[in-house]
């Protein structure tokens, strides 16, 4: 099915579907959620910006609040051999040298996805790990969940008729986050975006298949 994308203009585009600096400092999980409702309002979910949502605003709350996590404590592992490991820094089960065994904390509310990116950031950032996983030039790091947020921003924008040249950021210096969006390239960014959007509609058809039900109703109603 082709994605019924969202139209938007000058007049239309406001400071709540375009500046998500509010969520800079969340976790990966949450931006992960932020910007699949983001995505789907680009898809015709009907809904307005995240943060408006009366939901949504508890459940940024609860977000707020439970930022902190909490350690493991240290324990020992001992091994069919009779060594004794103990977790070190970084949860590290370490006897002599580096070690293939690893605590390791599960947040089972992620999904699919999310877990494989926090492992393969974890892998990536050689947390105590005996070898180099992904060679850097054969691998490009995870795209950061506020990154993506910020290139449904510059979506947003070039459907509004902008083009991210000079003349956009001279009008906008003053803006932090529009400024900030200079950095990014604006034809990659919304080649990445129509890839998601296309991939996400695909998703929701099979959704909408599968439960025989309009996945606007299923998800957002």
């Amino acid at each position: 099915m082709k994605p019924d994308l969202k139209d938007w203009s000058s007049k239309t585009l406001t400071k709540n579907d375009w500046d998500f600096s509010v969520y800079m400092n969340l976790p990966k999980s949450a931006l992960s959620r932020i910007f699949q409702w983001e995505l789907d309002r680009e898809l015709g979910s009907g809904k307005g910006p995240f943060g408006k949502d009366a939901s949504n605003k508890k459940w940024l709350t609860q977000v707020a609040k439970s930022k902190n996590y909490t350690d493991f404590p240290n324990a020992t592992v001992t091994s069919s051999k009779g060594a004794t490991h103990r977790t070190g820094k970084g949860n590290t089960l370490t006897m002599d040298g580096n070690s293939t065994l690893h605590v390791i904390q599960i947040n089972w509310y992620c999904n699919q996805q999310e877990l494989v990116d926090a492992f393969t950031d974890w892998l990536e950032n050689n947390h105590g790990t005996p070898f180099t996983t992904f060679p850097a030039n054969t691998r490009g790091r995870p795209r950061h969940q506020y990154t993506l947020l910020e290139k449904i921003s510059i979506h947003r924008f070039h459907k509004a008729g902008y083009s991210g040249g000079p003349k956009f950021f001279r009008e906008n210096n003053k803006d932090a986050f529009k400024r900030n969006l200079k950095r990014i390239n604006w034809t990659l960014a919304q080649r990445e975006i129509n890839l998601h959007l296309k991939q996400r509609s695909k998703e929701l058809d099979r959704i909408s298949k599968a439960a025989r039900k309009n996945w606007r109703k299923l998800l957002y109603s």
